[in-house]
């Protein structure tokens, strides 16, 4: 969808680009409702008539098509659903081929990182990517209505962690926070029968990320691919287990928007091992710096940028090396050993 133009002015082909954009909307295999979220999320003027889009829509999903296949022949063929698609390693392993890989993945984030991942906590992180005023949601069980604490973003920054979180929480399963913030109030949720909840898309105040994780890929082959992927990584992190947990930011000034960026892309990310489930607006995802007891294993952060661009982690500069990094702390600490250097 990267070739798509934007929409021009009023008055200089607006209609025409509709058009265009919802048969585009239409071959990327888009539905004809996120076509007409997508188009609606970009429009420089009102639809005029207000019924504009959905004509548009309309026509590039059927009839277009109808007559298209009438003309050759042939018959129409929706896009194969979602749930169809297939994780194909094969696919993933022939992107992954493209880079030779580092030594180890972690430490060539570490590199490039431009927030040093070892001088941050679960708190002092989210305060990197959350703005003054705005809240977080903290869970300890992925399914729980009540968050088990709500993290206020203040300046400055009281960045100390309760015991209950730096430990996993309540149930040894770890800890989750709800990727986008909140107004820290209970509404009904339409999507099921109006039930109250305060982890909705009607407490979400901004749309500012998405979660990108897989839970099939080989972690190699995972990092090789987000390493060149031209997105806004903010962070990425482990879940304390076998998964890796990118940030991806993408500031949708609706959710309309956000669907419209990230529908299009939820077939092709599948396929290469993508958990399409998590790739939603409201998302619990991992909250680094925290322990998770159920499986013996560290939420550690491996890159924080708060303030990314498109750029491909592969295209990113070394901000500190490693290695020197290393011998700066051994001449700084004589009894500093080799068992601590696994660590960082």
């Amino acid at each position: 969808m990267n070739k798509i133009p934007p929409c021009p002015a009023i008055n200089t082909g607006v209609h025409s680009w509709i058009m265009s954009t919802a048969n585009s909307c239409h071959h990327a295999g888009m539905s004809a409702p996120e076509a007409a979220s997508f188009i609606a999320a970009r429009i420089t003027r009102p639809p005029k008539p207000a019924n504009e889009i959905a004509i548009a829509v309309a026509k590039a999903f059927n009839s277009k098509t109808q007559r298209m296949a009438r003309a050759g022949g042939g018959s129409t063929t929706a896009p194969k659903p979602l749930a169809n698609i297939q994780f194909d390693p094969a696919k993933l392993g022939a992107v992954a081929a493209r880079v030779s890989p580092p030594r180890n993945w972690r430490h060539w984030l570490w590199e490039r990182s431009p927030k040093r991942p070892e001088t941050q906590n679960a708190f002092s992180f989210l305060a990197q990517l959350y703005a003054p005023g705005e809240r977080i949601h903290v869970f300890d069980k992925l399914d729980s209505k009540t968050p088990l604490a709500t993290v206020a973003i203040t300046e400055p920054m009281d960045c100390r962690v309760p015991a209950l979180i730096r430990s996993g929480g309540n149930f040894g399963a770890g800890i989750w926070y709800l990727c986008n913030p909140v107004d820290n109030q209970w509404h009904p949720n339409p999507r099921n029968q109006d039930e109250p909840s305060c982890r909705s898309e009607e407490s979400i105040q901004t749309f500012r990320y998405a979660v990108l994780e897989s839970d099939q890929a080989a972690p190699d082959d995972w990092f090789a691919f987000i390493a060149q992927l031209p997105i806004r990584i903010a962070a990425i992190y482990s879940s304390g287990s076998r998964s890796i947990h990118s940030l991806i930011r993408l500031d949708a000034r609706t959710k309309a928007e956000w669907d419209a960026q990230i529908q299009p892309l939820k077939r092709p990310l599948k396929l290469l091992g993508a958990d399409a489930a998590c790739l939603s607006a409201v998302r619990l995802t991992r909250l680094p710096g925290c322990w998770r007891p159920n499986k013996n294993g560290f939420q550690r952060l491996l890159y924080l940028c708060p303030n990314p661009t498109a750029q491909r982690l592969l295209d990113l500069p070394v901000l500190q090396s490693r290695a020197a990094a290393l011998a700066r702390w051994r001449k700084l600490c004589p009894r500093w050993n080799h068992s601590q250097e696994a660590h960082l």
